[in-house]
């Protein structure tokens, strides 16, 4: 006789078990999944390589004679590569299980890396070197990430999503102040070969967070999965609304991000204080993403991205009227930009539109902010190559995110038969 009948017999009451809360539930199944994220994305494509060449770019300038604009195009290609390739990546997350997406692309990031060590004064290698990067590693984005964790996690989506995204962040922090000096005592050789390494020791621990997170394999799609279909999505004002305010939030300040340290060294702030100053962009970074995160799980999210992008625009406003001693709102603003924006792609891809084409519709928005974040610092590069001076671009930054702001509160409200 089962348990219940028993109880039921003898007029007893069977206790029903102490129920968890959702959002504690979610992560005490999902950290695993969110773990890997963290570490994965602080160690991925996005991460590592263009703020690295920020990094060398001046010694890379002075051993092979390439102009700012020169080596700018570098980063520029490989963002634009992954443009290119994150509509498909967004369909094979779909269909493939993310382990073997990140691992094929981390080992590949990391070999990019070391090759990177033996660059010669062949431009037209170190561009393909950034190809061949992109194309290679690019399931080392956030794309696969935001993928698994907006399946995994429903009542705290925001705050998971902003938890692993500040691996980005906490690489934004450490590495300039470890990589600049670093660099200054071994040389940009040395500096790449020492990236390769962390990422290929990182390798393996996100493959194995992953499987036992148990998101290896994609959620469910397609016609058994809620939400719109990718026609469906494309068809509406609030896609292309989004879209193009995720474009121009990179183009605003992917290039400041990646000039921040030579335009420091250009005003004559030193290394070590250009090193502490570049690191509050990724103090901004993790803060931001940790508060866009909790705060789009309580208040709409298209409000949250209004106020970043306007505090955004007063700081590097603030940086143009001022100059140098406005550089630390500078690195702010950039951490509240970058560090927001993944975020609420993750988050309103799923709250607008659901999980039936997830992939898809992350992948094309993920790809205009790549190529906001490509053509950014070509144009700081050429900016700074007409007018040797960055205050022209900083103004005009200043005035797109502003302009960001007033786009997002234009958005509809998330529609109620989504379940996403």
């Amino acid at each position: 006789m089962a348990a219940e009948d028993v109880l039921a017999s003898t007029g007893a009451t069977l206790a029903a078990p102490p129920s968890r809360h959702p959002v504690v539930a979610e992560f005490q199944v999902g950290w695993p999944v969110l773990l890997a994220a963290m570490i994965g994305i602080g160690v991925g494509i996005i991460a590592i390589p263009s703020p690295a060449i920020g990094v060398f770019m001046r010694n890379m300038q002075t051993e092979f004679g390439w102009s700012r604009a020169e080596i700018s195009l570098g980063p520029t290609i490989l963002v634009a590569t992954l443009a290119l390739v994150a509509p498909w990546l967004g369909w094979l997350a779909d269909r493939v299980p993310s382990r073997a997406i990140v691992a094929v692309s981390l080992t590949a990031l990391a070999i990019s890396l070391f090759l990177f060590s033996r660059l010669g004064g062949a431009l037209w290698v170190y561009y393909l070197g950034f190809a061949i990067m992109a194309a290679a590693g690019s399931g080392a984005a956030t794309l696969v990430y935001a993928r698994v964790l907006s399946g995994a996690f429903h009542q705290a989506r925001g705050l998971a999503l902003g938890l692993a995204m500040i691996g980005n962040g906490i690489t934004g922090v450490v590495l300039p102040l470890l990589l600049v000096p670093y660099a200054a005592t071994h040389g940009w050789r040395d500096g790449f070969v020492a990236l390769a390494l962390i990422v290929a020791v990182a390798t393996p621990l996100v493959v194995l967070l992953i499987g036992a997170g148990r998101g290896g394999k994609a959620a469910k799609t397609g016609n058994d999965a809620p939400g719109a279909t990718f026609g469906e999505a494309l068809g509406g004002r609030a896609f292309w609304v989004m879209a193009a305010a995720f474009m121009l939030i990179p183009l605003a300040a992917g290039g400041l991000h990646l000039h921040f340290l030579a335009y420091l060294a250009d005003v004559g702030v030193d290394a070590a204080t250009a090193g502490f100053l570049a690191s509050l962009g990724g103090v901004a970074l993790v803060t931001a993403r940790l508060l866009t995160g909790f705060l789009i799980d309580h208040i709409f999210a298209p409000y949250v991205a209004a106020v970043m992008m306007m505090l955004s625009a007063l700081s590097i406003g603030a940086m143009a009227i001022f100059g140098a001693p406005a550089a630390a709102l500078g690195a702010i603003a950039v951490g509240l930009s970058i560090g927001a924006e993944l975020d609420l792609i993750g988050y309103m891809t799923a709250r607008y539109y659901g999980m039936k084409a997830y992939g898809r519709i992350y992948g094309i928005l993920y790809a205009v902010v790549l190529v906001g974040s490509a053509v950014s610092p070509v144009i700081y590069g050429l900016a700074v190559d007409l007018t040797h001076s960055y205050q022209a671009m900083l103004t005009a930054a200043a005035a797109i995110l502003a302009a960001c702001a007033v786009l997002f509160l234009t958005l509809p409200r998330f529609p109620r038969s989504v379940q996403g």
